[in-house]
């Protein structure tokens, strides 16, 4: 285990949020230290289960997982503790760390702007928030152009501008439900399992496509995945899709 790490999260067992099942949780970080790993982890996973979660719950996670040589699991619960903003920055330089420590690497794309985009909607002003600025801005526009019907305003030097705005309106409102659409469908995913075979159908016996190995980052599509059971749809960082056995996948 690298002693860097250990040091540089050690602190957030001593400064952490409260919790309603504080006593538990210090009772798991005494483990933990006595070294007693999976008797910690089934205690943080219970905080977990009983939805008292933090950053700091996420953090002694993961480095337990990787006191317990799964680098897959640490991986994934490094990346719940970026969600928040106090572990943020600590779970950035665990992941750097953990990733550093897989055996393969996968290839990853870039992310088409478009792509970006949505994830920025989704993860900054929401679907909703989008939709709610699209909606106001085409009633402004609609309600500037009745104005003009009725002689109100100047309606030829203004039309342009009404019609403009009333475009763009409908166009963020149209863009907000195709975010919320992304966002109900996919995933991401992390395996946390050593190899899993991706295949082009949901059998065993189906051709092979690739072979995803553990720490891979996954795109999982639920919509088509609940077509079959046991099985997951998904993209690879390379951009393949195909089958998988669900087991050893970790989705957040």
């Amino acid at each position: 285990m690298n002693k860097k790490l250990i040091l540089l999260f050690l602190s957030l067992f001593y400064c952490s949020t409260l919790f309603a099942q504080q006593g538990i949780f210090d009772e798991a970080n005494t483990l933990f230290e006595n070294g007693e790993l999976n008797e910690a982890m089934a205690l943080y996973r219970f905080i977990e289960s009983e939805a008292q979660v933090s950053g700091a719950l996420f953090l002694n996670m993961g480095i337990t997982a990787v006191q317990l040589d799964s680098l897959g699991l640490a991986k994934y619960y490094f990346l719940k503790a970026q969600d928040f903003e106090t572990t943020a920055q600590q779970a950035n330089e665990a992941l750097e760390f953990v990733n550093s420590q897989f055996s393969r690497q996968s290839a990853i794309l870039p992310k088409l702007p478009w792509d970006r985009a949505v994830d920025w909607i989704n993860d900054e002003i929401t679907a909703f928030g989008l939709f709610l600025i699209g909606f106001l801005i085409t009633i402004a526009g609609l309600t500037l152009l009745y104005l003009g019907w009725f002689d109100k305003l100047p309606l030829k030097k203004t039309s342009p501008y009404l019609i403009t705005l009333i475009i763009t309106g409908s166009a963020l409102a149209g863009l907000a439900f195709y975010a919320d659409y992304v966002n109900q469908r996919y995933d991401e995913a992390v395996l946390i399992s050593n190899s899993q075979r991706v295949l082009q159908q949901p059998e065993p016996e189906s051709t092979l496509v690739s072979i995803a190995y553990e720490g891979y980052d996954l795109t999982v599509d639920q919509w088509k995945s609940e077509e079959h059971d046991n099985w997951l749809y998904i993209r690879l960082g390379n951009g393949q899709f195909g089958w998988m056995r669900n087991e050893g996948v970790k989705i957040f």
